[in-house]
């Protein structure tokens, strides 16, 4: 559920007697110069705000909120938002908003252009992943996710974000230099989706900025736009009364105060204050119409949307009680819909009811959407409308009433139990897309939800629906389609009237069943309990071979991770039934149990953190997942079961089926999908262990093939769970004895053997042709390296890698600006002997490509020719050794490592000695791998290149 409703909620707890809310400003600070406020928006709510945030404002307007948080228990979150976005441009100003964003990270009044990323690198964050930056239609972000809790740190954090939000340059020689950089992300993003997208905005927000204020902008403006616009529009909006700064992790709220006074407290503005921007008018008078959007390369897809006058709604008890009862029913119809989307041969492939409040303020929205097969909108149309219909009309039923409440009350539960351990980035994120809303704690929301939950009856939730949707009479209707005929307008009314003139019967109430897996035998007997010291993980084996392995942390609370692994997986199926893997990964979960089908299921797991989980790895069958404590033994038993009593039910064959036409018929649609694709065939030989196989073998494909092929393999191969988190140990093992130990002694013995898969002898350069914008270009340049077989290796050909990219980052975009981003990448495997492969990724514009491997060519040359220089080395090096701080406080990681404590003890050696291994590579460690590996030409590069561009065959190489 997300943050914003989970806040609304909270608020009708009032209407039950809650005590008054108070919204009185916090305790004032020492810290001359700051003042602490009360938190954001309390002037217009009656919730309760999280009392553990800090609220304050400086004198010049600039506010701030800062949460101590100690998960992660060293990485501090700062975050800076910007009042502004798209919505403020005027018409020469288009795309002016996000080419600011852009110019924050290229020289200020006092950090020389090009340096600030790189110092952020030096001070161990990286570029993307822990610096980025983002504009919308109302707001601009920057973020910064410090590695750790270092007074010093955190002062030049918040020193870059002052140069950012009023020292930024606007060098006219940095301005010209970032236009192609900000024109190749644009080129990435304008493709037929995206003009999709345009084409309904038209249609449903004409008039206003979702329609005609687009962030990414104009390319004409983008390419003509002189620094002094820039910066006019920058200064104008950039303004401290405006500005949020947000602090969370394990931090001293005093000293944030401090430094907040010491970096922002002298920046004045004498201008008036500017106006609110998410304002917009919208004709609610309009009349029932209709458009369509075509293009060969879309997905078929009809959206049905009304707007609906409607007063302002800022966080309150009165929100809180419509988006709640509208949640519900929403959730009862998409459940609906897929019931019938299984059990009938329908041509849908997702979609569902939408509904919102707030929209520019004054209005509310309603409508659903489908996706569907090609051709197929005529059947979507009815489909979703009368579903839709038949719920204002007929309503829901107490079982499925009683079914979302369940989920509800698990969330909320859950939510508050793990509050304590709650991620830094979950609360800064949440911060940062408040909006007009109060930031509520979870236990709050908890004890006023269980006021609320009487008040959530099927009467008030069949009323609100209907009085919502039974206003829906005159939408908008949008349609996508490859289709160039019978898509007009008129064609889409006369299909919709055609909907609303059939009569809806009332939908057919199911009949409720229990679990029927809870007892799988004696319990197992445990013959072996040991513990590894060093590492404090319990290994436990028992009777009947099953292994169990523990590592009890206190990093979440009220959360266990769980691993369950028998031997096979993908190296289980012949070569020539490789197909049965990409089967067994699509529909053997989807087909549900021998004793409750997929939709069944999902009922009656409703009220825990149980998912229906098992897939295919590489080498293992089983999967990985998380949940409350209290569900541990269920979750277990659904998997035990899914290996024994599978339903393999026909309908999940169908659905495995059916959006297989549209999947291949769109492979060439993108620049990357047709690459990799077509990579994947040319460097293996099309084989099908890894290379895509022809529509026609899936298709053929069924569940008669896959059971036998699996045979008693997932009876009788060895198995491994392991399971980290706030667990009971003894409860445990308690339950997995119930469940897996239960079962017969295992006897099965994969062949586990490391695989030989070598890369095609084929070389050269691959012009793939691909179907997308005629201005669009995929490429990767690959050369083979090894398998995964000594850990120094590895890590250094990671550093290698990050080393590549941060050269090829300076060259291809902040100097050529002939690419948005690039990527250099090592996969070394270790299933596979002697398999792996380092690359380099990009995109661009084909115009461009000569260039692209012309520079890649010399910087490739220079990291061969000699030693990176000490600077471009820590630079690389230093975001790794700093996510050590961390890197054992976090459950995933130790799952990664307990998931084959026992029959993979060289991964636990790896553990232990990742840290110094990686300390000890040096320059010239990195200097002898790229001669040794990188030193002669690449095997691959493939150039997606539009369809038009290509006149020879996908498959003919060309010379380099």
């Amino acid at each position: 559920m997300n943050k914003r409703l989970l806040v609304v909620l909270a608020a009708a707890a009032c209407v039950v007697g809650a005590p008054a809310l108070s919204a009185a400003p916090q305790e004032r600070t020492k810290v001359e110069g700051t003042e602490r406020t009360a938190p954001w928006n309390a002037e217009t709510s009656n919730l309760e705000p999280d009392p553990s945030i800090i609220y304050g404002r400086l004198p010049n307007g600039l506010r701030y909120a800062i949460r101590p948080n100690q998960r992660p228990q060293n990485q501090v979150l700062v975050r800076m938002t910007i009042d502004f976005g798209s919505a403020a441009e005027a018409d020469d100003e288009q795309g002016l908003a996000h080419f600011i964003e852009h110019m924050a990270f290229n020289g200020s009044t006092n950090v020389p252009e090009g340096e600030m990323v790189k110092m952020l690198e030096r001070l161990g964050l990286s570029f993307g992943a822990d610096t980025n930056a983002s504009t919308g239609y109302t707001q601009t972000q920057y973020k910064l996710d410090l590695p750790k809790a270092d007074p010093r740190l955190i002062e030049r954090a918040l020193f870059l974000m002052r140069e950012t939000a009023g020292n930024v340059s606007f060098n006219p020689a940095s301005v010209d230099r970032e236009r192609g950089i900000v024109l190749a992300e644009r080129r990435e993003r304008e493709n037929f989706a995206f003009q999709s997208w345009r084409a309904a905005n038209n249609l449903y927000y004409p008039n206003t900025y979702y329609s005609t204020r687009y962030p990414i902008g104009l390319s004409e403006i983008i390419e003509t736009a002189p620094a002094d616009r820039l910066k006019a529009l920058y200064h104008k909006w950039y303004r401290p009364d405006r500005i949020k700064i947000i602090v969370v992790g394990p931090v001293d709220p005093i000293a944030i105060e401090r430094e907040l006074v010491s970096k922002f407290a002298d920046w004045q503005i004498t201008a008036p204050p500017l106006g609110e921007l998410d304002r917009c008018e919208l004709d609610t008078t309009r009349g029932v119409s209709a458009a369509s959007f075509t293009h060969p390369e879309i997905g078929e897809a009809v959206g049905i949307q009304q707007f609906l006058k409607d007063a302002a709604r800022p966080d309150t008890v009165e929100r809180a009680m419509i988006e709640l009862k509208m949640q519900i029913a929403s959730a009862i119809i998409s459940q609906r819909i897929s019931r019938r989307s299984r059990s009938e041969d329908i041509p849908f492939l997702g979609g569902g009811v939408n509904f919102a409040l707030g929209i520019c303020d004054n209005y509310a929205a309603v409508g659903f959407s489908a996706g569907g097969k090609d051709g197929s909108w005529r059947a979507l149309l009815p489909f979703t409308e009368q579903a839709v219909r038949q719920a204002v009309q007929y309503g829901f039923d107490e079982a499925e009433v009683a079914e979302q409440i369940k989920r509800l009350d698990t969330s909320y539960e859950n939510n508050a139990k793990a509050e304590g351990t709650e991620q830094s980035a979950s609360i800064a994120n949440a911060l940062v897309g408040l909006d007009d809303d109060v930031y509520n704690s979870d236990t709050y929301r908890l004890l006023l939800w269980r006021q609320l939950r009487p008040f959530m009856t099927k009467a008030a939730i069949n009323a609100e629906f209907a009085q919502w949707f039974g206003q829906m009479t005159a939408p908008q209707i949008f349609l996508s389609t490859k289709q160039t005929s019978g898509t007009q307008s008129d064609d889409i009314l006369a299909a919709y009237g055609a909907s609303r003139a059939v009569a809806v019967a009332a939908p057919v109430a199911r009949q409720a069943s229990a679990f029927a897996y809870t007892d799988f035998g004696p319990a197992g007997t445990v013959v072996a309990d040991t513990v590894i010291p060093d590492l404090g993980i319990r290994t436990i084996r028992f009777a009947n071979g099953v292994l169990l392995n523990l590592k009890k942390t206190d990093f979440e609370d009220n959360r266990v991770r769980y691993s369950l692994r028998i031997d096979g997986g993908q190296l289980h199926f012949a070569k020539d039934a490789a197909v049965l893997a990409w089967l067994m990964s699509g529909a053997y979960v989807s087909g549900g149990l021998a004793a409750h089908d997929f939709e069944d299921l999902r009922s009656l797991l409703a009220g825990t953190t149980v998912t229906p989980a098992f897939g295919v790895a590489e080498d293992y069958f089983g999967g990985t997942g998380a949940v409350a404590p209290v569900d541990l033994e269920r979750q277990l038993q659904v998997m035990a079961a899914y290996t024994r009593y599978p339903g393999y039910a026909d309908s999940a064959l169908r659905l495995f089926r059916r959006p297989l036409p549209e999947i291949f018929a769109r492979l060439d649609a993108t620049p990357g999908s047709a690459l990799s694709i077509a990579m994947a065939r040319i460097m293996t030989d099309n084989d099908p262990r890894f290379a895509l196989a022809p529509l026609e073998d899936i298709q053929a494909a069924d569940f008669t093939k896959l059971k036998s092929a699996l045979g008693d393999a997932l009876i009788q191969n060895r198995i491994e769970i392991a399971i980290v988190g706030d667990l009971d140990e003894t409860a445990a093992i308690a339950a997995v004895a119930r469940t897996f130990g239960a079962m017969p002694t295992r006897t099965g013995a994969a062949d586990m053997t490391p695989q030989d898969a070598r890369w095609s002898t084929a070389s050269g350069s691959f012009d793939i042709p691909h179907k997308g914008e005629a201005n669009q270009l995929g490429w990767r340049r690959i050369w083979p390296t090894t398998g995964d077989r000594d850990q120094k290796l590895t890590q250094s050909m990671d550093l290698l890698a990050r080393v590549v990219t941060l050269r090829l980052t300076d060259e291809l975009r902040e100097k050529l600006g002939a690419t948005y981003g690039v990527y250099a990448g090592s996969e070394m495997s270790d299933v596979y002997r002697d398999r792996g492969a380092f690359s380099i990724s990009t995109a661009g514009d084909p115009k461009d490509l000569a260039a692209i491997e012309n520079t890649v060519d010399l910087v490739m040359a220079e990291i061969v020719k000699a030693p990176v220089d000490s600077d471009l080395f820590e630079r690389a090096r230093k975001p790794v050794l700093e996510s050590y701080a961390d890197w054992k406080k976090r459950n995933p990681k130790w799952l990664g490592f307990a998931a084959e404590a026992q029959t993979n003890p060289d991964r636990l050696n790896r553990f232990r000695q990742s840290e110094k291994i990686f300390n000890s590579i040096t320059a010239q460690d990195l200097w002898a791998l790229a001669k040794q590996y990188l030193g002669k030409p690449a095997q691959f590069t493939f150039r997606a290149l539009p369809d038009a561009a290509i006149a020879k065959p996908i498959m003919a190489p060309s010379n380099p």
